[in-house]
C-alpha cells in the first residue's frame, strides 16, 4: 500500500511522491494523518535547513490524526524522549539528550499516514475539530515560554512579535490569567488577526509605549527585540527568548549589564512536554471560537510549497494541511 507524502530531499527541493507506509518500531503505532498546521520553521527548513534537520525528510510536526479504523483522534507530542537521561528524569523531556523530533530526525506529519510513539497520543475531544488541534504543538511551545520565566497570574506580558507565534503567546498568557500586550510594528499584521483579538480581548499596538513590564518575551527572531525590550522590563523582571535570533548582529555590553545592574533574569525555551501538550489542548478546546480566527487557509498537500513561501513572507497567520479535503 503506498501513500501521498511530501519530502524534503535536500534545501529548497520539496517533492510530493508515493512512498510506502512507514515501518513500525516498536512501542510505535500508525497514525492516519486528518490535519498538519504549517509553521515559519517548516517553511526555513525548506529553504535553508535546520540545526536539528536531516534529509531527505518528511516536515510537519503539527499533527493531528486518527487511528485507522476508529474514530480516535489524537494530536501527537512530536518528541520522541530517551525516558533516562537527567532531562527525562526531571519532567523535561523537551530537552532529552537523544531526543529525536517528529519532522526534523524522523518523518513528519506532511504525509497520509505517521509512525508515532503510543506513549505521544494525546487524545482530542470529540467535539472540537482536528484543523483547531493541530494547533496544540505551537501553544504548548508557548507555555513552556511562560513556565521557564515563571509567570503569575495578573502579571504584565509585553509579546514583541505579531504573527502567529506572538498571538498564540498571547492566548497562553490569558489561560495563565497574566494580562498580555502585542507590539509589532506592521499595522498590516496587526489588521490581519483584529478579529481573533476581538474575541480574545487582547490588546496590541504598533509601538510598546511607557510603562515597565513584568515580563517581556520576543516572538520574532530580530535582535532588536531583545536589546530593544530589555529596557522595558521592570528590575528584578524577566525576558522570555523564546524565537531564536537570526542574523550576525551582536549585543552592546551596555545591553547585557542590564542584567547585572538591575537582575533581570533571561529564559531560554524551546519545544515542549508532553503534559504541555496536554495543557495547551485544554486551551484550545476552551478558546476554540478565538482559534478558529488564527486559521486563514485550509489547503491540500499539493498546495504546501506555495503556503511556505507565504509563510515565509508574513503574509499569512496559520495554514493547515486538511488530508480529508478533496484534491
Amino acid at each position: 500500500m503506498k501513500m501521498k507524502s511530501l519530502l524534503l530531499r535536500r534545501v529548497d527541493d520539496l517533492e510530493l511522491c508515493e512512498s510506502p507506509l512507514p515501518l513500525l518500531d516498536e512501542g510505535e503505532v500508525l497514525l492516519r494523518t486528518t490535519h498538519c498546521a504549517l509553521c515559519r520553521t517548516d517553511a526555513k527548513m525548506w529553504r535553508q535547513g535546520h540545526r536539528d534537520l536531516s534529509l531527505p525528510r518528511i516536515l510537519g510536526h503539527e499533527v493531528c490524526g486518527v487511528l485507522p479504523g476508529t474514530q480516535e483522534g489524537f494530536v501527537v507530542w512530536p518528541g520522541a524522549s530517551c525516558g533516562r537521561c537527567d532531562a527525562c528524569r526531571a519532567g523535561r523531556e523537551n530537552l532529552c539528550e537523544l531526543m529525536r523530533i517528529m519532522g526534523f530526525h524522523r518523518e513528519g506529519g506532511l504525509a497520509e499516514y505517521v509512525a508515532v510513539p503510543r506513549s505521544s497520543l494525546i487524545p482530542v475531544p470529540a467535539t472540537l475539530e482536528g484543523r483547531l488541534a493541530a494547533l496544540t504543538e505551537p501553544l504548548a511551545c508557548a507555555l513552556n515560554a511562560l513556565d521557564r520565566v515563571a509567570l503569575a497570574p495578573r502579571e504584565r506580558v509585553l509579546i514583541l512579535g505579531g504573527g502567529p507565534v506572538g498571538l498564540l503567546m498571547a492566548l497562553a498568557v490569558l489561560a495563565t490569567q497574566a494580562r498580555p500586550r502585542i507590539v509589532d510594528p506592521d499595522r498590516s499584521k496587526l489588521e490581519k488577526s483584529r478579529m481573533f483579538r476581538l474575541k480574545s480581548g487582547i490588546e496590541a499596538s504598533d509601538s510598546p509605549g511607557g510603562g515597565a513590564w513584568d515580563v517581556v518575551v520576543n516572538a520574532a527572531p530580530s535582535l532588536s527585540t531583545f536589546i530593544e525590550g530589555l529596557p522595558r522590563i521592570r528590575s528584578g523582571g524577566r525576558f522570555g527568548l523564546f524565537s531564536a535570533f537570526s542574523g550576525s548582529e551582536t549585543v552592546p555590553v551596555s545591553v547585557l549589564n542590564e542584567l547585572h545592574y538591575r537582575e533581570i533574569q533571561v529564559s531560554g525555551a524551546y519545544g515542549c512536554t508532553r503534559e504541555q501538550m496536554q495543557r495547551a489542548l485544554l486551551v484550545i478546546d476552551t478558546h476554540r471560537e478565538c482559534v478558529e480566527w488564527l486559521i486563514e487557509e485550509s489547503i491540500t498537500l499539493e498546495r504546501v510549497p506555495d503556503a511556505l513561501s507565504a509563510i515565509l513572507a508574513g503574509r499569512v497567520l496559520k495554514v493547515v494541511v486538511d488530508f480529508e479535503k478533496p484534491a
